[in-house]
């Protein structure tokens, strides 16, 4: 009797794991196929884009930035200004 007890748990427990695990599964399959597809790429595209967007911005801030050091230097700008001038290009 206690072995049906146990065999009947077990089976019991594995029907719970095949429950839990199926919908990572077929997400992970879903995944696959989408990869396959392209529809993945289209995504990543996006996301590099994005990236060359924020890179460029950080250059273009980067060289405005030495441009006002520069100005700075010559003796055109005062402290305060360059200091004024940097604060409103980081906001």
């Amino acid at each position: 009797m206690i072995n049906f007890i146990v065999i009947g748990i077990c089976i019991v427990l594995l029907l719970a794991v095949i429950y839990v695990s199926a919908k990572p599964i077929s997400m992970g399959i879903e995944a696959r196929r989408d990869i396959k597809d392209g529809k993945y790429e289209d995504e990543k595209n996006t996301v590099e884009n994005n990236n060359q967007d924020n890179n460029s911005n950080k250059n273009l801030l980067s060289d405005e930035i030495k441009k006002l050091n520069k100005l700075k230097d010559d003796g055109v700008l005062t402290e305060e200004e360059y200091q004024k001038a940097k604060r409103k290009l980081l906001a």
